[in-house]
């Protein structure tokens, strides 16, 4: 492990200060018009409708197919076998 002198600790704050300057000058982290238009698109934890769809019907058929399971597991549901 390296030992950080006092020196060394001002002089990366001095650093990280200037960079903060450069990104405030350049306009860093200001939304520009592209990031405006993706932003007003309908999308829920970075998904389009499609997808959310498919994760809905992936899940709804592991609760089916895990419900049936159990029922048959615990005797509760009998399957007609001729």
């Amino acid at each position: 492990m390296i030992a950080l002198e006092q020196n060394d600790l001002n002089k990366m704050a001095d650093d990280n200060l200037a960079s903060i300057k450069k990104e405030i000058e350049y306009g860093a982290g200001t939304p520009d018009s592209d990031d405006i238009v993706q932003t007003a698109s309908r999308r829920f934890w970075g998904m389009t409708s499609g997808q959310r769809f498919l994760l809905s019907l992936m899940v709804f058929l592991n609760v089916a197919v895990l419900g049936l399971f159990f029922l048959l597991a615990s005797g509760r549901l009998d399957v007609p076998i001729p």
